[in-house]
């Protein structure tokens, strides 16, 4: 089975478990609705507006979210019976998930209410096993079953996240599992104290005295947001900081730009990302670097500048942040991979004026990305352009101390140096190599008659035919002005002989055009091959050339 037959296993069992729970959860608020006391509706509209509060000030994670609501739900438990708590739960989930949803799909507000229901009432199912009575309210003798019903609520509740979010477990952010275990028992230990507080509050001046209980708890919900929100400057602050000394290292840009995309998962919990760089006939935008779930399908895209969404953004060179790809009339009749997310957010790799690359976040929840992800992002982009350029100049100055300006082949020295290391890797393994001269005829006439821009195109056009001829491993460099040598690793004299004639015949057959003259030439050419008919790199040149000087020229001109 493929990767991607177990992502679609993985994706149909989040399904099914999605919604087996929400249907377990409206199964039981229906079977048990005959059980509630209608006559306390209003207390139980209360303590329903208490956990909406809560699940407004809720602090999320992947893994779910830390909330004071069990406060709310403790007392409910307590003051009126398992049956309503599990209501309150179910209600104060919908209705403030519901409102505060913070980009959440339906599905998961419908799932994260359900499976409060199972929860409540599966914890009830242990307390009274363990001996608790139901309504007895805070007694002495129910404080065994009251430690284990309230950590069942939390085993289960956890187990129940921990399930949902198995398909997209790997590089979220702040928290990881055991982190969210150790956060969601930091708020129970507040929780607990107020939920018992809250409903022995109750007993003695009713539902309203129970609000100068929970507000301190609220407070300490939204002193956790305060907190949390710094340890993810704190993250975004580090990620930029690494992504910095990274870049003033030595590591290649595909490293570099992994290290990004893990970096930001870290503090962007997105879907996918991507990292798009310049090809080389600057036409189209290649993928560089990829991370996510649909890391195939991405690896093998191409962003073609002008067109579609990204080619646009290629175009203008602005950063585009989409919250919901079916409303949006950027991504309008976009097809492909762009149909795969709700979210999008796309950043320029700019340098200068120039559009070195793009960086692409997708995400499957609408309204997911924000302002404050952008400002993090265009700064990773600015670094990103920065080493793009970097590299891209690096490259340019070293293929200028290396290549003839002209034709694009290897100079001289930079053939030279190369030939040295061929012949001694031919003599490690008693390998023939051979050195092939090719010299244009009479290229002096072609210059006094046409002129030198006509010369420069037939050198340019030789260039061509060379590179056309010879193999990747074979190397040719510019020898002289209208001179050029071409090196045959594990070449022999007579395959050697093959390849010359070869070229000298696809010379002459070619046609240079310049203004209106069609001008042809002809080569004469010579080969050397070690170790038949030299000992170094010095004989295979001084062969070559003797040669070559000694083969008679044929005049080029205007062909009739």
């Amino acid at each position: 089975m493929g990767e991607t037959d177990l992502l679609k296993v993985r994706r149909l069992s989040f399904v099914i478990y999605t919604w087996l729970v929400i249907g377990l959860g409206v199964g039981l608020l229906c079977y048990t609705f005959p059980l509630l006391n209608l006559d306390l509706g209003r207390e139980l509209l209360i303590m329903v507006g208490f956990g909406m509060l809560a699940e407004w000030l809720a602090v999320a994670f992947p893994q779910g979210q830390l909330t004071g609501g069990f406060a709310v739900i403790l007392a409910t438990y307590l003051i009126y019976g398992p049956v309503p708590a599990a209501w309150v739960n179910a209600l104060a989930a919908l209705l403030g998930q519901g409102v505060a949803n913070r980009g959440k799909p339906l599905r998961t507000t419908l799932f994260n209410a359900a499976q409060y229901v199972p929860v409540v009432l599966g914890a009830n199912f242990l307390y009274v096993l363990a001996g608790g009575a139901p309504g007895r309210g805070l007694d002495w003798e129910n404080g065994w079953p009251l430690v284990l019903f309230i950590l069942s609520y939390y085993l289960l509740n956890q187990l129940f996240a921990h399930i949902y979010t198995l398909p997209v477990r790997d590089g979220y952010p702040l928290l990881r599992w055991p982190n969210s275990l150790l956060w969601g028992c930091f708020t129970y230990l507040v929780a607990v104290p107020i939920g018992l507080l809250m409903a022995l509050l109750y007993h003695h001046i009713g539902i309203y005295g129970t609000l100068l209980l929970f507000i301190p708890m609220l407070a300490v919900q939204f002193a956790l947001r305060i907190y949390l929100n710094l340890v993810q400057a704190n993250r975004e602050l580090r990620m930029l900081y690494e992504v910095a000394w990274r870049l003033g290292g030595n590591s290649k840009l595909k490293e570099i730009f992994d290290m990004m995309l893990r970096e930001s998962r870290q503090v962007i919990n997105f879907c996918d990302g991507v990292i798009y760089l310049r090809s080389e006939d600057q036409k189209c935008y290649l993928v560089e670097a990829v991370l996510g779930t649909h890391a195939e399908l991405l690896r093998v895209s191409v962003v073609q500048r002008g067109e579609g969404f990204l080619g646009r953004v290629a175009e203008s060179g602005e950063y585009h942040l989409v919250d919901d790809t079916r409303e949006d009339e950027r991504v309008t009749g976009d097809m492909g991979l762009i149909q795969l997310y709700r979210s999008l957010v796309v950043i320029p790799l700019m340098a200068g004026s120039e559009v070195l690359g793009l960086l692409v976040l997708g995400d499957r929840r609408p309204g997911f990305f924000e302002e404050k992800h952008v400002q993090v992002l265009t700064i990773l982009g600015r670094q990103a352009a920065e080493a793009i350029a970097n590299v891209q100049l690096g490259r340019r100055l070293n293929q200028a101390v290396i290549s003839d300006e002209l034709t694009g082949l290897y100079n001289y020295r930079y053939f030279y140096h190369r030939a040295q290391g061929e012949l001694e890797r031919a003599r490690r393994f008693e390998e023939h190599i051979s050195l092939v001269m090719l010299d244009i005829d009479n290229f002096k006439h072609v210059n006094n008659r046409y002129g030198l821009p006509a010369g420069d195109t037939v050198l340019a056009g030789v260039t061509g035919v060379i590179r056309d001829q010879i193999r990747n491993c074979d190397l040719a460099a510019r020898y002289g002005s209208d001179e050029f040598a071409v090196l045959l690793p594990q070449t022999g004299p007579v395959e050697a002989k093959h390849v010359a004639d070869r070229l000298c015949l696809a010379v002459r057959e070619c046609v240079f055009e310049a203004g209106d003259e069609r001008i042809y030439v002809r080569v004469t050419s010579s080969i050397a091959t070690f170790p038949d008919g030299a000992a170094d790199v010095d004989d295979l040149f001084k062969t070559a050339i003797k040669e070559l000087e000694s083969e008679p020229g044929v005049e080029g001109g205007v062909r009739p």
